[in-house]
């Protein structure tokens, strides 16, 4: 019989083979495990966080060299230096910042830093409206009513009366959001308009008729080009009397057209990088160009001048002199702008020279994006359907900017004072003929610069350029030529437009002034041209001097005859003036 240990004896340690040990030890090193696991992912956590908060920060962005001018024009203007909205919260739509879309397009522009890709062209980054629309921003609507003035207001030197003075150039341009992008009722009334003409002229032509005019009103040639091969297509269907509501139906589909690319615009087509520097997210005025003059005729329906422009309050200063060119008189002439609106004289008249340039697109242009035939399969035959859907698909969906697709188009004032200093000015009248003809009109033009005749060294342009008057200011009334082809014709009427009946008397005084000098002159010439030819024939040539003076007096009264004197009164007469007392001189000699 074994004996009992005594009751204070120490148990026997148990065996490593416990079946209780292995649990315990496997339960604690679980619990470091998942310990060390739980601080692992905190710090892992508190790194991607940090992280991602310090990349957010518009210092992270600017601390890549190719973002330097983005994030310096940022630092500048009102979303960096007052409101302080961050890159991300533009450049991300809502939502999409802390999403893995995000994160790829993160490692993406990294991936561009490190392989040399970046900096080879400007970054595209876009902007969703969703971010400018969020209710901490724009999303108030405060914005869509509201008449913002386009541009800055900036100082100009100009020479006025012979002195130089310092002019406050304000912009006359507002824009209001609303007209842009609420246009779902001015579809619907253009629609029904379109639809109204085009069931009007169904009814009065055959079935193939109607389709050519529909195709013809389609046409996206610049305005004068496709109202010209409108008429000539009624007139060859035998439809002439009919033009009118073709032509109403041209108009309205290229009105469908602008409305329907409004319909799928966006922010940041019209709001852009400045690349001056000047602005981060600036108003990009060649979209505006783009949209109000492309294949748009002069002052018509998106180009109409009062459409976007508001006249001048103060009065203008005209017919100042200059440090160039001399005027008649030494005194500038205030023009009141209200005045000529009321009068309505077309805008044309002064400032028709205000829009050059083409925003042509080419197949060269898409080429540079598109490298498959397919996606210039309708490129040829396009129309304002193709066109439209073009729009959409590069606009709405690939957010391109014009720019991108149209070449650039220029909209600005030539000052007074440069006017009189190029016949570039009157360009845009004449660039229509002198394909056909050239040089046409040149004794007119050169009259009218005051330069082109003999004795007179200083150049004397038309007072009236002071104003910025061109041809079409005083070339209003229909009329013929001596073969009987239309044209355009200035007449007493047109000066009375803007002077009022006190000018009747004096446009008669400068004909007259101008016919007796003209018919004296002449007198003078042909007896000095017959004398010469007589003492040539006796063997008592004139000397080359005289012959020549008598050739630059013919000259002149040929320029006077032909470019019409009355284009600038002052030049033609002083002219005249001169080659009267060279032709006096010279039968002076030839009298002795």
């Amino acid at each position: 019989m074994t004996p009992e240990p005594p009751p204070d004896a120490t148990p026997p340690a148990p065996h490593a083979t416990d079946p209780e040990t292995k649990p315990r030890r496997k339960r604690s090193l679980l619990r470091l495990i998942g310990l060390l696991l739980s601080l692992l992912l905190v710090a892992m956590a508190m790194s991607v966080g940090g992280a991602e908060y310090y990349t957010s920060r518009p210092d992270f962005c600017g601390s890549c060299h190719i973002m330097d001018p983005y994030y310096e024009t940022w630092a500048k203007d009102k979303h960096g230096a007052k409101l302080d909205v961050w890159c991300v919260e533009c450049h991300y739509a809502p939502g999409e910042q802390h999403t893995v879309m995000a994160k790829f397009k993160g490692l993406s522009q990294l991936a561009s830093y490190f392989s040399g890709r970046a900096g080879a062209s400007r970054p595209r980054a876009h902007v969703n409206d969703a971010s400018c629309l969020l209710s901490k921003c724009h999303g108030d609507g405060e914005h869509i009513n509201k008449s913002l003035l386009i541009g800055e207001p900036r100082k100009e030197k100009r020479i006025i009366a012979g002195f130089e003075t310092e002019v406050q150039r304000t912009p006359t341009v507002r824009f209001v959001h609303a007209k842009h992008l609420q246009v779902a009722d001015r579809q619907k009334e253009t629609d029904a308009a379109l639809s109204e003409i085009s069931s009007r002229l169904k009814s009065m032509m055959p079935a193939e008729a109607f389709t050519q005019v529909q195709a013809a009103s389609r046409s996206i040639q610049p305005a004068a080009d496709r109202d010209a091969a409108m008429v000539a297509l009624m007139d060859k269907l035998g439809l002439s009397n009919y033009a009118k509501d073709a032509l109403e139906l041209l108009r309205l589909e290229h009105i469908r057209l602008r409305l329907a690319q409004l319909e799928g615009i966006n922010c940041s087509a019209c709001h852009t990088f400045d690349a001056k520097g000047a602005n981060h997210f600036a108003v990009d005025q060649q979209t505006c160009f783009v949209c109000h003059f492309t294949n748009q005729e002069f002052n018509r329906d998106t180009a109409e001048c009062l459409r976007c422009h508001e006249p001048p309050a103060r009065k203008i200063a005209i017919h100042g002199l200059t440090e160039t060119h001399a005027t008649p008189t030494g005194a500038a002439t205030l023009m009141d702008h209200q005045d000529i609106i009321d009068r309505k004289i077309e805008c044309a008249s002064c400032h028709f020279d205000v829009v050059s340039g083409s925003t042509t697109v080419t197949a060269r242009d898409c080429a540079s994006c598109h490298d498959q035939d397919r996606y210039l399969a309708n490129f040829a035959n396009r129309d304002t359907q193709v066109v439209e859907e073009y729009h959409r698909v590069h606009i709405a969906m690939q957010r391109a900017r014009c720019p991108d697709c149209h070449r650039t188009i220029e909209h600005r004032l030539v000052d007074a004072q440069h006017v009189g200093m190029s016949s570039g000015f009157l360009q845009p009248v004449l660039q229509d003929c002198q394909h056909c003809h050239p040089n046409h009109h040149r004794e007119q033009v050169d009259l009218l610069m005051g330069t082109g005749g003999h004795g007179v060294s200083v150049a004397m342009p038309n007072a009236m350029f002071g104003s910025r008057l061109n041809c079409r200011a005083c070339h209003t009334q229909s009329g013929t030529d001596f073969k009987g082809d239309p044209l355009v014709k200035a007449t007493q009427n047109t000066c009375l437009a803007c002077h009022g009946d006190d000018y009747r008397k004096l446009f008669d005084q400068w004909m007259s002034e101008i016919q007796a000098s003209v018919k004296e002159l002449e007198s003078s010439v042909v007896r000095a041209e017959t004398l010469e030819k007589e003492r040539r024939a006796a063997g008592r040539p004139l000397a080359p001097d005289s012959v020549k003076k008598i050739e630059a007096a013919r000259a002149n009264l040929q320029f006077v005859q032909s470019g019409n004197g009355i284009h600038n009164k002052n030049y033609a007469l002083q002219l005249l003036d001169v080659s009267q007392r060279e032709m006096d001189a010279v039968l002076a000699l030839m009298a002795e």
